[in-house]
């Protein structure tokens, strides 16, 4: 076999997150492709750059689907955003432990190492964990390329209602997924910085614009809004929806091994979600008592007509495109790898990377209703990788033992504290997998796009 081919392969190995060796490091191993020499640049990402990485990848979609959420599950809704941002935010730390302990084993690591999440279950679990951690990770990133296709679609639509009153939203799907796909070919974006920092911006006065619409017409319209029993279905649904506004777990490993010092991570995702709190709990609380039940999905579209909305929609369209093409690359590279496609631009990629748009069509057209997909991925991916996975395999790795690693302790009340939260990551994630496939498959389902 050519040298050349073994390159190739070695790379495809470890663009799945597992070096040509996952046991103890040696000399051998500094050489592995995908890891960096030495120690990480001087211009890896700082705290607070890291911090706004997280919240761009968060926050866009959950704006928009949190308050409906919030409304369907009730009173209780309220309290669970406060739930689960602070569980999250756990979860997120302990992945972060979970790197630090890898580094401090296995010195080959200290480097940049593709797709750090696989790696980490591969050290706590073995091979079963990598494939799973890379399976629910494509899984989540590809529908959240579903849902903010979906979303997009709806906001340039309200946008053009005026303009283009004749083209239906499945119509917009269509022509939004094909002016999508050129960008795709290109690759990744060349200045990750510039991206996160428009994508926290854009979100954030996005937000303001919605807020100050609500407030606006709240107060033109002081009248009690209905709020209608819930019963476990509408419950469940939205635990699915409000895991997915705080489901950015499965990038999290990979942020933190851009940073310059990833010892920090731990503040950067304090600082996130402190951020992402802020963001989310004016505009679920304001919905839930201005529009109560009349709170669209979307909550955008539950908000009349004025320049506070053409702003809000503006930014919200500008924070999903820039969303859509970051989560969607990662997705692109590994199928292209299992496929040996040619890193470099050509008609096998194009091809690859439309195909995937399709896919994701065919998806969107079939349940235009993004709210259920979100629901579906929330409930059963993201559970996984936010809830079960980073305090069962941070576990894992505390336990583990050799004479020459530190021995570390779990105390008591944490260790109880993170068997809770895998409890109820699995029996809520559960429920609200069923819940989610249940509404998908039910008569009251949307007319797909294609049936007329």
């Amino acid at each position: 076999m050519s040298q050349k081919m073994k390159n190739y392969q070695s790379t495809v190995r470890t663009s799945w997150g597992v070096s040509e060796d996952p046991g103890p490091s040696d000399e051998t191993n500094m050489s592995t492709p995908g890891i960096a020499k030495g120690p990480l640049a001087e211009h890896g990402l700082g705290i607070f750059t890291a911090a706004i990485f997280i919240v761009g990848e968060m926050a866009g979609s959950g704006v928009l689907a949190l308050p409906r959420a919030v409304v369907d599950s009730g009173w209780i809704g309220l309290g669970l955003v406060i739930f689960f941002c602070v569980n999250s935010c756990y979860g997120g730390t302990r992945l972060g432990l979970c790197w630090e302990i890898i580094e401090e084993r296995y010195p080959e690591h200290r480097g940049q190492t593709r797709n750090p999440y696989p790696m980490i279950a591969q050290y706590a679990l073995g091979k079963w964990g990598r494939m799973l951690v890379t399976v629910c990770v494509q899984i989540t990133l590809f529908g959240a390329g579903v849902v903010y296709l979906l979303l997009a679609s709806q906001i340039v639509q309200d946008l053009l209602k005026n303009i283009a009153p004749k083209i239906t939203f499945c119509m917009w799907f269509l022509i939004f997924a094909a002016l999508i796909s050129l960008p795709m070919w290109l690759g990744s974006p060349k200045d990750f910085r510039l991206v996160g920092f428009l994508a926290v911006m854009t979100t954030a006065l996005s937000c303001i614009f919605i807020f100050a619409q609500i407030v606006k017409e709240g107060v033109h319209n002081p009248y009690v809004v209905p709020h209608r029993n819930k019963n476990w279905m509408d419950f469940f649904l939205s635990f699915g929806v409000i895991l997915f506004s705080f489901g950015g777990a499965s990038t999290f490993p990979t942020i933190q091994n851009d940073m310059a010092d990833r010892s920090k991570f731990k503040t950067s995702v304090y600082i996130a979600f402190a951020v992402i709190l802020v963001l989310y709990l004016p505009i679920a609380f304001a919905s839930y008592f201005v529009f109560g039940d009349y709170t669209d999905p979307n909550i955008i579209l539950s908000l009349g007509d004025g320049p506070n909305v053409i702003c809000a929609n503006v930014f919200m369209a500008v924070h999903l495109i820039m969303a859509f093409l970051i989560i969607v690359n990662p997705v692109c590279q590994d199928i292209e790898n299992i496929f040996n496609v040619p890193h470099e631009f050509g008609i096998w990629r194009c091809v690859v990377r439309t195909v995937l748009v399709l896919l994701m069509v065919v998806v969107g057209e079939s349940i235009p209703q993004f709210s259920k997909i979100l629901a579906l991925v929330g409930g059963s991916t993201i559970t996984l990788l936010t809830f079960i996975l980073p305090n069962y395999m941070y576990m894992a790795l505390c336990d583990q033992e050799s004479p020459a690693w530190t021995k570390r302790q779990i105390p008591v009340h944490m260790r109880v504290y993170m068997w809770e939260m895998i409890l109820i990551g699995v029996v809520g994630g559960v429920a609200a997998t069923y819940t989610a496939m249940h509404a998908i498959f039910s008569s009251h389902l949307s007319t797909p796009c294609y049936i007329w």
